[in-house]
């Protein structure tokens, strides 16, 4: 299927977490956003968008739309 995480392609050496386990006291990213590879270029951005109310963060793709 040649599918690939957006966010690690973006950042390979990124150390932001999606979640925090206040149980195990543990950070995961447990959010992934998937695309095929020939489509990456048509992605401009991704983060990670921190909530300090919430054990949970949200993932923000911006696409590229140029030329659509």
């Amino acid at each position: 299927l040649y599918l690939t995480d957006i966010y690690r392609t973006f950042h390979p050496i990124a150390t932001e977490y999606t979640f925090f386990s206040s149980a195990h006291r543990t950070f995961s990213r447990i959010d992934h956003m998937l695309g095929h590879k020939t489509n990456l270029n048509k992605f401009k951005k991704i983060e990670i968008i921190s909530n300090i109310s919430s054990d949970h963060s949200s993932t923000k793709l911006e696409i590229n739309n140029e030329g659509i």
